[in-house]
C-alpha cells in the first residue's frame, strides 16, 4: 500500500481520541487450526496419534483410521480396507525398533495391523500371534514373554497377580519395548523382559497414586501427599520437582471416575512428556536433577485431550481430543507492534526509524515492544520518510518543513521550508545520507541536497524528468544517485549535476532501490515484479506461483544471504544465491518461502512507498510496516519448514473406496476413470508446498496439482502412459515421483487382430479386385444407361419445347393476320370514314398491338426459363384473369369475323398449374373456335365441382366430325398440316404435362364444346 494522503485536521482529531484509549499488545502465541467432523474428520473422537517415517500423521478414531498429510485426510475403514473388521480403532503408534506404524483395532483386540510401504493395511502376523504384549495405549509396545515364562507360566498369582491380564493393564508405563513400570493395586514394579527380572518399588509400595508419567527413561510417581519419586532402571533417583511444578501438583486433583475427567493429565510422544491442565500445555524436562514444567501453550480453548505430539524443530503442537477432533498449534514467531487505538489510520505504518533507546519512531508516535500499551501521538511526523544519519540526528518532514532533531527528540531544527502543505507535490518521499555525509532528500517533484543546515535544489522533475513523480532515491556509487519514479529510473550525477534515464524500465513504477552487500543492485516495482541490474540490463526475477511478488516494497538482507521481500500479499524469503543463479542462467526456477498472517501478522498487506520501508534494529530484528502495525522478527530464529518429505501417488478404485496398486498396472479402456491422489506430508504454510504434474502422452506442459491432490483421467486411448509429479524443494531443486501404466486396447485394436486382418485382406485381395472390376463394369453400364436416359429426356424436352414454340407461333399468326387486316382497312378507309369511327378503329389497333406485345413478352420470359430443359412451373392462377388476357388478344380477330368472345369465368375460381402451358392451351382452342366460326359467339366458361375444375370453350361454328373427335381423343390422328389435327396433338401432350384431361362435345351440325378438366387437392 502506498502513502499518498495527509489530512492534518483529521489527524489532529485522531490524536485527541487516541490519548484516552487503552489496549494490550498481544504476546507471541500460536495459530490454532481445528479439524473436526464438520470440515475433515470422519468423527470427533481421537484415541491416539502417531507420525510415520515419511511424515504422515495417523489418527485412530471410532470411525476408522485417518492418514493426514497436512492438507488432506484419507480415511481407512471397513469399506476400503479388508484388514479392518471394525471401524473403531483403539490405538496407533510408531514402533521404535522397526519404524512401522502399528495399529490396534478395538475388535478383535488380539489383532495387530501395520501399514505397508504402499500404504495398505495388513495384519502383522508376528505381533498378532504374541499374546504377551501390552496394549498399545501404553506407547510404546511392551512385550513380556520372557517375564511371563519365568514368573507366571506355572502360577499367575505371583506378585499379587501382576501377570493376570497384564496386557489389559492400563497402568503400564513403558520405557521401551522390553522395559516398563507397572502398577497392581497399590504395588509398583519395574519389569525388564531382557533379563526377565521383576523389581518391586518398595519406596512407594502402599502409596496412593495421584499421577504417574515418564520423562524420557525416568519414571515419575507422585502420591496423594504430593511426594515425588523418580526411578531409572528400577532404581530410586535424587530428582526433585521445581517449585512451580510442585505448586501445580498441590493445587489440582487428578482423581476422577474416568481418567479423562482428571484436572491434570500426563501425555507423551516419542521424545517429550507433557502435563495438560485445563487449557495449558506444559512440557516436562529434567535438568540438573530437577523436574520442571515449561509452558508450551497457555490458555488454549482445547479440552478433553487424548494425545499430544510436539514437533520441537518446527514448533508445532498436535493435539488429539475426545470430543472436538484435531488441533494443530503453530508458533507465531513474528511480533506485531502497534498503538492502542481503534482507528486503523494510526496503525497503518509507513516509514520508521530506531531511536537510541531501541524504541521505534513512526508517524503515529513511538513504539516500545516492551510496553503492553503504546499511546499514539499522531500529526507530528509525516508518514513517508525518516532518516537516522551517521551523526545520530533524525531527519523527517512535518507541516511543510524538513526538520532535524537529536536522537532523544529534544532539539528540533527547521532546515528548509518546502512550501504550501496543501500542495501535494511538497511531500518528502525519501531521505538518504550520501557517502560524503550530505543529506539528499526528494519530494514528489524535486530533489534537494543539505550540507550542514543549507538546502540546495538540485533537480526539478517538471523540467528534467518529464514531470515524473519521484518515489525513492538511492546512491549506487560515489557520484551516481538513482531516482526511482512512476515512469522508470533516472540517474543523477552528483559531481556534474546532470541527469539521464536508466534504460529498461520506462513503464515501471519504482518503489525500491537496493544495493546488496556484494554491490549488486536490485529494483522493486509496484505491479511489475522485481529485477536485478546486470551489465546494463534489468533482469526480471521469476514470480511466485500466484503472482504475489508483482509488488515488492523493499529488500532486507539477513546474515545468511537471504532476501526478505514484503509485498501487498504476504512476506517472502528467498536465497539471494538462487536469484543470482537464475540471473546467470544456471537455474530456471527459484524457491520462495512464504509467510502470511498465520505466522503472527494482523494482515498480509505490508506497506511500501516510504523511506525506509524496512529497517534492521540494533539487536538484529527486522521491522516492516504493514496495514495494521509494525511486524518485527529475528530472521535468524524464524522457523523454516522445508517441503522435504517424499511424494506419494495413490490410485483409487472407480468407486474410490479402495487404494489400489499405483505403478506399472494395466487397465481396460471401459473400466471407468483413473483416479489418483497426490500427497507429500507438509505441515507448514500450504503455499510452500508447490507440486506440478505432467503426462507427456497428453501434452508437454506442467500443471499445478489441485489443493485436494486429486487427479481424474477419463477417455484415455490404448497405449503406455507416464504420470510424473514434481515438487519444488527448499533449495530450488525438484523432487520427482513417477508412475506408469498401460491402457489395454480393444480386441479390434490388438496386434493379433491386425495381423489376422492383414492375412484375411491379403487372402481376399484378388477376390476384392475381381469384385471391384465387376462393380466398375456395372457402374459403367449404369452410367451409359443414365446418359441414354438423360439424352432421351433432353430430346423429349427439346421436342416439347419445339412443339410449344410451334403452337405459340401458330397462335400468334391469327392475331397478326387480323391485325394486318385491320391495318389495311384503316389505311384504305381512314379518309372516308367519320372521325369517331376512325378513332374507334385506331383504339382497337392500339389495344391489339398492346396485347400482342404483352403476349410476346410473356413468351420471351417462358423461353428463358426453359433454357436448361422443359420444366413445369406450377403456381396459383386466377382463371378469369388469364381468360381476360386471351379474350383481349383475340378481340380484333373476332370483330373481323363478326364474332363475339365472352369471358364467363367466375372470379372466385383458381387453379394451381403452369400458367404458360394453360394459356397456350386456352389460346389455341380459342383461336380454333374463332377460325371456324363466322357471325357467331365464342364463350369461355369455368366451373368447380368437388375436386375438379373444368374450363370450357364453346363456339357456334361448324361442328367437328365424330371420327376426327375420336382420333383426337385417342391420340391416333396423324397429319402433316398445322390445322386441327396438329393443334390437338400438341394440346394433348401439353395437357398431359399438367395432369389435365380433354373432352370434346360436338352436339350437331353447328357448335362445339371443348373442355379441359383438372383435379385439385381435396
Amino acid at each position: 500500500m502506498s502513502c499518498r494522503i495527509r489530512l492534518l485536521p483529521i489527524l489532529f482529531l485522531l490524536q485527541l481520541q487516541c490519548l484516552a484509549s487503552r489496549a494490550q499488545s498481544i504476546a507471541p502465541g500460536y495459530t490454532i487450526t481445528n479439524y473436526n467432523s464438520d470440515n475433515a474428520l470422519p468423527q470427533n473422537s481421537i484415541n491416539e496419534m502417531a507420525f510415520d517415517r515419511n511424515g504422515f500423521l495417523w489418527i485412530a478414531t471410532h470411525m476408522g483410521l485417518v492418514r493426514f498429510d497436512g492438507r488432506n485426510f484419507r480415511e481407512y475403514n471397513m469399506a476400503n480396507s479388508p484388514a479392518l473388521y471394525s471401524n473403531r480403532v483403539q490405538a496407533t503408534i510408531r514402533s521404535k525398533s522397526s519404524g512401522k506404524i502399528i495399529i490396534e483395532p478395538v475388535f478383535p483386540s488380539d489383532r495387530i495391523l501395520t501399514v505397508t510401504d504402499d500404504y495398505q493395511l495388513i495384519e502383522d502376523s508376528l505381533l498378532s500371534a504374541n499374546a504377551r504384549q501390552s496394549h498399545l495405549r501404553s506407547s510404546p509396545l511392551f512385550t513380556y514373554d520372557h517375564l511371563f515364562k519365568r514368573w507366571a507360566a506355572g502360577d499367575t498369582t505371583v506378585f499379587d497377580g501382576l501377570f493376570i491380564r497384564l496386557h489389559l493393564n492400563s497402568d503400564i508405563l513403558t520405557v521401551n519395548e522390553r522395559q516398563a513400570y507397572a502398577r497392581k493395586d497399590e504395588h509398583y514394579y519395574y519389569l525388564d523382559d531382557n533379563t526377565a527380572d521383576v523389581q518391586p518399588l518398595s519406596e512407594i509400595s502402599g502409596h496412593q497414586l495421584k499421577i504417574q508419567f515418564m520423562v524420557g527413561d525416568v519414571y515419575i510417581f507422585v502420591d496423594r501427599q504430593n511426594r515425588l519419586y523418580a526411578y531409572k532402571a528400577g532404581l530410586l533417583q535424587k530428582i526433585t520437582g521445581s517449585p512451580r511444578l510442585m505448586q501445580l501438583l498441590g493445587e489440582v486433583d487428578v482423581i476422577g471416575p474416568y481418567p479423562i475427567q482428571a484436572a491434570l493429565r500426563a501425555f507423551r510422544d516419542d521424545n517429550h512428556s507433557f502435563l495438560v491442565h485445563k487449557g495449558d500445555i506444559l512440557l516436562l524436562s529434567i535438568i540438573n536433577g530437577q523436574l520442571d514444567a515449561e509452558t508450551l501453550a497457555a490458555n488454549t480453548p482445547i479440552r478433553n485431550v487424548n494425545g499430544l505430539i510436539y514437533d520441537q524443530q518446527n514448533k508445532i503442537i498436535y493435539v488429539g481430543t475426545a470430543t472436538s477432533g484435531l488441533y494443530i498449534l503453530k508458533k507465531q514467531e513474528f511480533q506485531r507492534l502497534f498503538f492502542s487505538s481503534d482507528n486503523y489510520i494510526i496503525n497503518s505504518m509507513y516509514a520508521q526509524v530506531e531511536l537510541s533507546d531501541g524504541n521505534i519512531l513512526t508517524s503515529s508516535g513511538i513504539l516500545n515492544r516492551r510496553n503492553k500499551i503504546n499511546i499514539p501521538t499522531p500529526g507530528i511526523y509525516d508518514r513517508p520518510a525518516f532518516l537516522r544519519s551517521s551523526d545520530g540526528h533524525i531527519w523527517y518532514c512535518s507541516y511543510g518543513w524538513l526538520k532535524r532533531t537529536d536522537s532523544n527528540l529534544h532539539e528540533i531544527s527547521n532546515i528548509t521550508n518546502l512550501g504550501d502543505i496543501t500542495y501535494v507535490g511538497i511531500w518528502v518521499t525519501s531521505i538518504v545520507e550520501a557517502d560524503n555525509k550530505d543529506i539528499l532528500f526528494s519530494t514528489q517533484k524535486k530533489l534537494f541536497r543539505v550540507r550542514g543546515t543549507t538546502a540546495t535544489l538540485l533537480l526539478d522533475t517538471r523540467a528534467s524528468l518529464q514531470n515524473a513523480e519521484i518515489m525513492t532515491i538511492r546512491q549506487v556509487s560515489s557520484n551516481d544517485l538513482w531516482i526511482g519514479t512512476d515512469a522508470g529510473l533516472f540517474s543523477y550525477n552528483l559531481q556534474h549535476n546532470t541527469v539521464s534515464r536508466v534504460p529498461g524500465l520506462e513503464k515501471a513504477t519504482i518503489r525500491a532501490i537496493y544495493k546488496a552487500r556484494d554491490g549488486s543492485i536490485w529494483i522493486g516495482t509496484y505491479g511489475q515484479g522485481f529485477y536485478k541490474y546486470v551489465n546494463g540490463c534489468f533482469l526480471r526475477m521469476p514470480m511466485d506461483a500466484v503472482g504475489n511478488l508483482a509488488s515488492v516494497h523493499c529488500f532486507l538482507e539477513d546474515k545468511h544471504g537471504n532476501f526478505w521481500l514484503p509485498t501487498n500479499k504476504g512476506l517472502f524469503k528467498v536465497a539471494k544465491s538462487e536469484l543470482d543463479s537464475f540471473a546467470s542462467g544456471k537455474k530456471k526456477d527459484v524457491f520462495y518461502y512464504y509467510f502470511d498472517k498465520q505466522s503472527g501478522f494482523a494482515t498480509n498487506e505490508f506497506n511500501g512507498g516510504c523511506s525506509p520501508c524496512g529497517i534492521v534494529t540494533k539487536d538484529g530484528r527486522f521491522s516492516l510496516p504493514s496495514l495494521d502495525g509494525l511486524v518485527q522478527f529475528d530472521p535468524d530464529s524464524v522457523t523454516i519448514i522445508p517441503p522435504a518429505n517424499p511424494i506419494f501417488i495413490d490410485r483409487l478404485s472407480a468407486d474410490e473406496k479402495k487404494v489400489l496398486s499405483g505403478d506399472n498396472f494395466k487397465q481396460k479402456q471401459d473400466a471407468g476413470p483413473l483416479v489418483f491422489t497426490v500427497s507429500s506430508p507438509y505441515y507448514g504454510n500450504p503455499v510452500n508446498l508447490y507440486m506440478e504434474y505432467s503426462i507427456p502422452q497428453l501434452d508437454s506442459n506442467w500443471h499445478p496439482v489441485n489443493k485436494d491432490g486429486r487427479l481424474e483421467l477419463t477417455g484415455l486411448g490404448h497405449g503406455s502412459y507416464t504420470f510424473t509429479i514434481r515438487k519444488q524443494n527448499g533449495d530450488g531443486t525438484y523432487s520427482y515421483k513417477t508412475v506408469r501404466w498401460t491402457i489395454l486396447p480393444y480386441w479390434y485394436e490388438t496386434i493379433w487382430f491386425r495381423l489376422l486382418a492383414a492375412v484375411v485382406i491379403i487372402s481376399i485381395l484378388p477376390l476384392m479386385l475381381w469384385t471391384r472390376y465387376l462393380r466398375q463394369l456395372a457402374r459403367a453400364r449404369q452410367l451409359e444407361q443414365k446418359v441414354a436416359e438423360r439424352t432421351e429426356a433432353l430430346s423429349e424436352s427439346n421436342r416439347i419445347k419445339e412443339k410449344m414454340i410451334a403452337i405459340i407461333l401458330h397462335d400468334l399468326r391469327s392475331p397478326l393476320r387480323f391485325l394486318h387486316m385491320l391495318a389495311v382497312h384503316i389505311f384504305e378507309n381512314y379518309q372516308k370514314v367519320p372521325a369517331p369511327e376512325l378513332g374507334e378503329m385506331l383504339q382497337k389497333f392500339q389495344n391489339a398491338t398492346n396485347d400482342l406485345y404483352g403476349f410476346t413478352q410473356d413468351f420471351v420470359v417462358w423461353t428463358n426459363a426453359q433454357k436448361e430443359g422443359f420444366v413445369v412451373q406450377r403456381e396459383k392462377i386466377v382463371l378469369r384473369e388469364i381468360v381476360g388476357e386471351i379474350v383481349s388478344l383475340y378481340e380484333t380477330g373476332a370483330d373481323i369475323r363478326n364474332n363475339t368472345v365472352l369471358n364467363l369465368v367466375p372470379a372466385a375460381i383458381t387453379l394451381t398449374s403452369d400458367p404458360h402451358i394453360l394459356k397456350t392451351l386456352i389460346r389455341n382452342l380459342t383461336d380454333n373456335a374463332n377460325k371456324y366460326t363466322l357471325n357467331g359467339e365464342i364463350k369461355i366458361e369455368a366451373a368447380q365441382h368437388d375436386s375438379v375444375v373444368s374450363i370450357s370453350i364453346i363456339d357456334s361454328g361448324r361442328s367437328m366430325e365424330k371420327a376426327l373427335v375420336e382420333e383426337i381423343l385417342n391420340n391416333t390422328y396423324k397429319t402433316e398440316s398445322d390445322t386441327n389435327g396438329f393443334g390437338y396433338h400438341i394440346i394433348l401432350e401439353l395437357l398431359a404435362k399438367i395432369q389435365g384431361q380433354l373432352l370434346i362435345d360436338a352436339p350437331g351440325i353447328t357448335g362445339n364444346r371443348i373442355t379441359l378438366l383438372f383435379k385439385t387437392a381435396a
